[in-house]
This record gives C-alpha cells, sequence and structure tokens, in this order.
C-alpha cells in the first residue's frame, strides 16, 4: 500500500482553510458560534491556520447529545472551530482514505450512498440462493485506537498529518483507548477504513459469489448455507483478533424469503419497506403535521419536509402506503393540505 507523504501544506493552505470553513457553515451560519467566529473572519481564519501550522490545536470539547435513528446513538459534536480543520484536513486526505476502499462500500462516499448499496443488494439477492448479514456491536464506540492509528500509519508517511490525527484520535473515549465521537466528520473516515481491511479479508480469502458494506452492515451471498456459515466463523475469529470488534448474532436467510438491509426489505421480485421503516415514515410525517398545524412551518416548508422523507424511501414500492398516510394525516387534521399531496 503507497504511503503518501508532504499534503501538510496542502492543508494548512489558507485557500484550504477558507473553503473549509465555507464547508463547516453550510446550513450552520446562524448559529452562536458561526457568528461569533465570523466577527472577525480572516483574523480568526489565520489564527487557526496558525495552530495547525504550529501542531497547537487543542481537540475535543464535544456537545453531546441523544437521537434515536432507529437506534438509540450519542451524537458528539466538536467546536465550530475544530469542524473547519476537520474539513481542511479532509480537503486534502479524502482521496488518500478513498484509495483502499473496495468497489461496494457505500458509506458516507461520493457516487455511492444508501440507495445505490440497496440496488446491488437487490441485484445480488436476485443472482444468488443465500445471504449472511452481519452487524458489529457498538461499532464507532468499539473502534481501538491503538489499531486505527497503524492503520493511518499504513496510508499517510506525513508525520505532521500523523500528530493532528492522533489528537483527534486521542481526544474522546468510551472507555480507555476505545471509540470514536458519530458526529465528527472525521470520524465517518477513521470508520470506514478500520473495515476496510477487513473487507479485503473477505473478499480475498473468503471469496463469496456477492458483498457489500454500508458502515458497519455487511453482507455475503453464496449458493451454500453451511459455505456462509463457515465464512461467519472466519470473519468473527478476524474481527476479535486483528480489529477487536463484537458482531452481533448473525442473520442467514434465503434470498426467496426476503433480506432486511439499510430499512428496507429486499426480495427477488422487488424492493419493499420493513415494518419499522414505516413506523418511522409514519412518525415523521406526523411531525410534520402537526407542526403545520400549529402554524409551525409553512405549507411549502412542510412540502419540503414530506418529499425529503419521501425520497428517503423512493426505492420501496410504497406509493399505495404514501397515498394512505398523506389521507390519514389530512383526515386527523380536519384540513386538507396540499403539502401532502403524493
Amino acid at each position: 500500500m503507497k504511503r503518501h507523504n508532504f499534503l501538510f501544506d496542502r492543508v494548512t493552505d489558507y485557500n484550504n482553510i477558507r473553503l473549509a470553513f465555507l464547508k463547516a457553515v453550510r446550513g450552520k451560519r446562524l448559529s452562536a458560534q458561526a457568528l461569533i467566529f465570523c466577527r472577525n473572519l480572516d483574523k480568526n481564519l489565520s489564527l487557526l491556520r496558525g495552530k495547525l501550522l504550529t501542531l497547537n490545536c487543542e481537540w475535543g470539547g464535544y456537545k453531546s447529545f441523544l437521537i434515536t435513528d432507529p437506534k438509540l446513538r450519542t451524537i458528539s459534536t466538536a467546536p465550530f472551530e475544530q469542524r473547519i480543520m476537520h474539513h481542511a484536513l479532509m480537503n486534502v486526505l479524502e482521496p488518500v482514505f478513498e484509495r483502499p476502499l473496495i468497489n461496494h462500500s457505500y458509506a458516507c462516499r461520493k457516487g455511492k450512498g444508501t440507495h445505490a448499496a440497496v440496488l446491488y443488494a437487490f441485484d445480488k439477492c436476485k443472482a444468488n440462493d443465500y445471504f449472511l448479514k452481519l452487524d458489529i456491536r457498538k461499532y464507532f464506540d468499539s473502534i481501538d485506537h491503538e489499531i486505527l492509528k497503524t492503520q493511518l500509519r499504513r496510508l499517510i508517511k506525513d508525520t505532521r498529518l500523523i500528530a493532528l490525527l492522533d489528537g483527534i484520535t486521542d481526544s474522546y473515549n468510551t472507555t480507555c483507548g476505545k471509540g470514536v465521537p458519530i458526529g465528527n466528520l472525521t470520524s465517518q473516515f477513521f470508520a470506514n477504513l478500520y473495515l476496510s481491511f477487513m473487507d479485503h479479508f473477505i473478499l480475498e480469502k473468503l471469496r463469496p459469489r456477492a458483498y457489500c458494506r454500508y458502515m458497519d452492515d455487511f453482507v455475503l451471498w453464496s449458493s451454500s448455507k453451511n459455505q456462509l456459515k463457515n465464512m461467519f466463523a472466519e470473519i468473527d475469529d478476524y474481527l476479535c483478533k486483528n480489529l477487536k470488534l463484537t458482531v452481533k448474532p448473525p442473520v442467514f436467510g434465503s434470498a426467496a424469503s426476503g433480506l432486511p438491509f439499510l430499512g428496507f426489505l429486499i426480495k427477488e421480485k422487488g424492493i419493499y419497506l420493513t415494518q419499522k421503516s414505516k413506523r418511522r415514515v409514519k412518525g415523521r410525517v406526523k411531525e410534520i403535521t402537526a407542526l403545520l398545524d400549529q402554524r409551525g412551518i409553512t405549507e411549502d416548508k412542510a412540502a419540503q419536509r414530506v418529499r425529503s422523507v419521501f425520497a428517503a424511501i423512493a426505492l420501496a414500492r410504497t406509493n399505495r402506503f404514501r397515498k394512505t398516510l398523506c389521507e390519514k394525516e389530512e383526515q386527523s387534521s380536519g384540513e386538507r393540505y396540499p403539502a401532502l399531496t403524493v
């Protein structure tokens, strides 16, 4: 694997830091931290650049909150100034982190995403008899710092960049020496890299008929269920010994019965929503309708939010479900809202 060097000057270039600011402030321009930073923008960007140049960055100070999406997760966000530095790093390092990733790793990558992963899984369910679906227990909380640092050093030779990345890694712990914060831009890249070594192990040694991964959810396909059971034993052993990760109980199934993956139920004849996903969509549309009833948002804003919810499930056969849902919401509110028209 090629190790990359001489990237530090590109990271600390003033134009790169200004671009990083524009990315960090997108959608956050009215937040208190962003407003304060913008009062003396050029001065603050120069000071930030000075911290990077001297490696005098104080990482940490995360603010945490809980979300249910659908699992209960702790989201930890860094202060605004640090988010700019994360963007400055990844503006340059994103192609470096891309190189070791396999083609069918779909999370947090340009040109990939949930829908691409589901369509690939749909194609493979039509072509194979059995699948094995796996998920890592508390993945982000379980990433081992020392293993991650070793992986970073296999990619990056520049010692000053390694010092910055080590500082970000050490700034957060769930238990001693473990965990990266969900909410950091860098965490997405760290998490994808961490499992990329498993991807190559599976493809190059185990050789399933097909394989894909979306962050810590991954699926293998084969014509033999026994073969998949043998593969699981080797994957479980590899993850425990090499990455210090624990796998949740495996899901073996026939493609004809349907593969539950990323909120969809994927069958040979089509893509459907799982019942859990239907409940989530219903809850989200109810929230939007309640805001509309209370005049908390305009009809245009409500329409935009409903379209966003429905766009996320557009791959599935949901025409009847969406129509029925919108009709029920209109009846319960006692008004007719064009915003909820499918």
